[in-house]
């Protein structure tokens, strides 16, 4: 089950030049973020993932779904070792999937 976000409530104030400004508002752009989730995850080192990644995380997720839908169900198909290493492969590419969203 999903924790509660916190409240956001607390206000930090930062001096920028308009570049500064600017090429921030531009990553957080391209990261499909606002300007404060961006300069939050900054600032507490968590993850800033981009567009890019998102879109690698989705077809990577794709691939791991067609691999787990032509998993064959007999036993004959593969020994024991390999099927658990065609396991491992699906359970690799959600985990890759996962952090290139940005999530845990």
């Amino acid at each position: 089950m999903n924790k509660p976000k916190p409240k956001m409530n607390s206000i930090a104030f930062v001096r920028l030049t308009e570049e500064q400004k600017q090429n921030l508002e531009n990553q957080a752009k391209s990261a499909g973020m606002t300007l404060s989730e961006l300069i939050r995850n900054r600032a507490l080192n968590q993850p800033v993932p981009s567009h890019t990644d998102a879109m690698n995380g989705k077809k990577i997720d794709q691939l791991g779904r067609m691999l787990r839908h032509l998993y064959p169900k007999g036993k004959s198909w593969a020994s024991a070792e390999d099927r658990k290493l065609y396991w491992k492969t699906i359970v690799e590419l959600q985990r890759t999937s996962k952090m290139l969203r940005g999530e845990k």
